[in-house]
């Protein structure tokens, strides 16, 4: 699903599979401040502002009765890839500029010129000092830095004779 974030500085898509992961991304990116608006479906169920207070209940509602802490300690320790993913999706622009961007990345293979491409048009396009984008970015790598910690502890050592 394709998100509009509501934020007071430049606009800003983003993706998310599912209101779980919209939600997480929501409240990790904005802290409260932002709101998710669906983009193209009618029926989809937007993330509000949250910083007025209500987190709780919004959350109880939406996700069978879990608080905001459940939901969030979940998907960062169940599905930390796929929020790492959506942040990594967060683009500056509207609808019709990610469409642009899309079919301009479309052209580029190397992963590393991808990625210059990302930052060059992020960097030439953002004129707010809040940059929203960045921070789902650095998000987004330290989620996966964590994850690919995962299951790896240190080895084991054998002192003989001591």
């Amino acid at each position: 699903m394709l998100y509009d974030i509501v934020n007071p500085s430049d606009a800003y898509t983003i993706e998310a599979p599912d209101l779980e992961i919209a939600t997480v991304a929501c409240c990790v990116l904005g802290e409260g401040q932002y709101a998710f608006r669906p983009i193209g479906d009618e029926t989809a169920q937007e993330v509000p502002l949250m910083m007025f207070g209500g987190t709780d209940e919004w959350f109880q509602q939406h996700f069978n009765g879990r608080d905001a802490g459940a939901v969030i300690g979940d998907v960062m320790e169940h599905r930390s890839a796929d929020l790492a993913d959506c942040l990594d999706s967060c683009l500056i622009g509207d609808a019709h500029s990610r469409q642009e961007y899309s079919r301009a990345l479309e052209l580029i293979e190397s992963p590393e010129n991808r990625e210059k491409f990302r930052a060059e048009r992020h960097d030439q396009r953002r004129s707010s000092m809040n940059d929203i984008g960045g921070r789902a970015y650095k998000i987004a790598k330290r989620l996966r830095e964590k994850q690919s910690l995962n299951g790896t502890e240190a080895p084991k050592q054998s002192f003989v004779g001591y």
